[in-house]
């Protein structure tokens, strides 16, 4: 049976976590999705990282930029060696985004070291490849999962305004050329949990008890697959919270009809990965054929009638927000060309 969707996601077994680092939470035991990232709207969305020339090689460069912990921990999980390697690249997270991981994890010697296996790639990025990225571009670790790489520039509507380069949501802060390959210092500790291939956005919905609503909706339509022709996207979660401020009658109606709850998931996905600092304010299209309106303000971010409680999700199809109410369905939206149910 054919449904009018544009949208699905794969339906795998279990596991026990799931990925993002928080204050204070033990990686990788679970996720707060209220306020995860700390994001500056203001200031974060126009920031175009720098691409400096220094000499020396990566541990001198760190060293020059105050990066102690890096260093640090690098040095207590024996992989100082590995930085002299040639040609590498290494994600760099400063002092402050180490201070919000919590003290068991950072502690843990044999944890820290995946952790820091998966900042390092063994081969350069180069900052010229990286501004040429049109949409999402993944690239290996030394730990061996991927990190997916995303730049924001310039181009129309809910792009920011000038070139900002993320790494698995988290923001270029710096470039540096190093002798032996290339820094990039970026404002949070990535997590290698993020992009394993179990870690769907169903599972992400399917692991927290907050978004049991919405992914009753996806069991509904029995949804187990997604064309890769659909990815990647971003999807605007509302929690249970957000579908219990409905009407009363207005969520049993939308059980009622699998037409309705496909245009609900359509009208909460957009096409692409807009993480936090790549949203602007303007018109956002979703896969319902509607533009919704995005707002980005000093007093947070909101999508129609919703506002952003958590941002920043990564999940393999793309990135999850988090929202406190279910946007609506808008009448005059065109339905989407159907996709066949995968069983």
């Amino acid at each position: 049976m054919k449904l009018l969707l544009v949208i699905a996601s794969i339906v795998l077994v279990q596991f026990s976590h799931i990925s993002a680092y928080a204050h204070h939470t033990r990686y990788p035991e679970h996720y707060r999705y209220d306020s995860h990232r700390s994001v500056d709207h203001d200031t974060a969305l126009v920031e175009k990282s720098s691409d400096n020339s220094t000499t020396g090689d990566i541990t001198s460069i760190l060293r020059q930029n105050g990066l102690t912990t890096v260093l640090d921990l690098m040095s207590k999980a024996s992989l100082s060696r590995t930085l002299a390697g040639p040609e590498l690249t290494i994600w760099a997270p400063t002092n402050e985004a180490f201070a919000a991981v919590d003290s068991k994890t950072i502690n843990d010697v044999e944890l820290m070291k995946d952790i820091l296996n998966y900042h390092i790639v063994s081969f350069k990025n180069d900052p010229k490849e990286i501004s040429s990225i049109q949409n999402d571009l993944t690239v290996p670790t030394v730990q061996g999962e991927v990190v997916r790489i995303n730049i924001y520039r310039k181009k129309g509507v809910s792009f920011a305004f000038k070139e900002t380069v993320t790494v698995n949501g988290a923001l270029v802060l710096k470039t540096i050329r190093a002798s032996n390959g290339i820094v990039y210092i970026i404002d949070t500790v990535l997590n290698p949990k993020d992009l394993e291939p179990k870690n769907t956005q169903m599972q992400v919905l399917r692991s927290n008890k907050e978004f049991s609503i919405i992914y009753k909706m996806f069991e509904d339509l029995g949804i187990t697959q997604i064309s890769d022709k659909y990815r990647p996207k971003t999807f605007f979660a509302p929690t249970n919270a957000a579908f219990e401020k409905l009407p009363p009658g207005v969520l049993d109606s939308l059980f009622a009809s699998q037409e309705e709850i496909g245009k609900l998931i359509n009208t909460h996905t957009a096409s692409g990965t807009y993480y936090s600092h790549g949203l602007v304010s303007g018109p956002i299209p979703v896969f319902s054929g509607s533009n919704l309106d995005l707002v980005v303000s000093p007093s947070g971010v909101t999508i129609e009638n919703a506002k952003i409680i958590g941002f920043d999700i990564t999940e393999t199809e793309g990135v999850i927000h988090v929202i406190d109410a279910v946007i609506p369905n808008k009448e005059d939206a065109p339905l989407c060309p159907a996709v066949n149910k995968q069983h």
